[in-house]
């Protein structure tokens, strides 16, 4: 015999697996094995050294069970079910770089309404309304009028396909009051990505105003907000 002990055998018992990385696998369930027929054995009044012994011998031969065990763990079916992980857990990388990283960047990113000192604001309106078109949700969030004027409209907008192909958004829309008055002057920023939370400013907003709406109807595709400003308990 080529072994003595229970480290030896199951030595010879890997060598006859070509493939390695089941080794740490197979080590564990054999010695399981092993370890309960000594176990039985001691029980019955054996030494723990008989006991090993015993279990050895009619455990089998470590050289065939190592050959019948090869044929389980096939070394080519083993490399390509490792490679397969190693380009899962690769792909799994790529799409939290890529998709997760921005997205949480975006999602956690600045409130544009945090840029607003509250000293300068007459009211604000939550608004929460949202429209659809193609894959896209637009969601206009708040509306805050300050004392010089200014209106701003912050609103988001996400690609429920989460992979952000296609056609981008980047024109919120035709900004008029409840006379059909259009509204041009102004400013703004996005914080991008697959969710984007942005800041539309409007100079010289009236703030008698009862209205505001945002008219989008480009490419075939069209939404309309209908706001109503200065609504009971929207005053700050």
């Amino acid at each position: 015999m080529s072994w003595q002990d229970k480290e030896s055998y199951l030595k010879e018992v890997l060598s006859q697996v070509k493939f390695s990385f089941d080794h740490e696998f197979i080590d564990k369930e054999l010695r399981s094995h092993l370890e309960e027929r000594m176990e039985d054995y001691i029980s019955e009044g054996y030494t723990p050294k008989e006991a090993e012994k015993m279990a050895l011998e009619n455990f089998g031969d470590p050289e065939e069970i190592g050959k019948a065990l090869n044929k389980e763990h096939n070394p080519i079916i083993g490399w390509i079910l490792y490679s397969s992980n190693v380009l899962l857990f690769v792909g799994s990388l790529y799409l939290i770089f890529t998709i997760m990283v921005p997205f949480g960047m975006s999602f956690f990113g600045r409130n544009p309404s945090k840029t607003i000192p509250k000293e300068n604001i007459l009211y604000s309106i939550e608004v929460n309304e949202k429209r659809k078109i193609d894959d896209r949700i637009i969601t206009v969030e708040e509306i805050i009028y300050e004392k010089n004027g200014d209106l701003h409209i912050i609103y988001s907008d996400v690609d429920t396909r989460l992979w952000g192909w296609g056609w981008s958004f980047g024109n919120l829309g035709i900004i008029t009051d409840e006379t059909g008055k259009d509204y041009f002057d102004g400013s703004g920023f996005s914080t991008g990505g697959i969710f984007s939370k942005s800041l539309r400013t409007i100079h010289g907003f009236p703030e008698e105003a009862k209205m505001l709406n945002i008219e989008y109807d480009y490419y075939n595709r069209y939404y309309k907000f209908e706001i109503p400003l200065q609504a009971g308990g929207a005053h700050e």
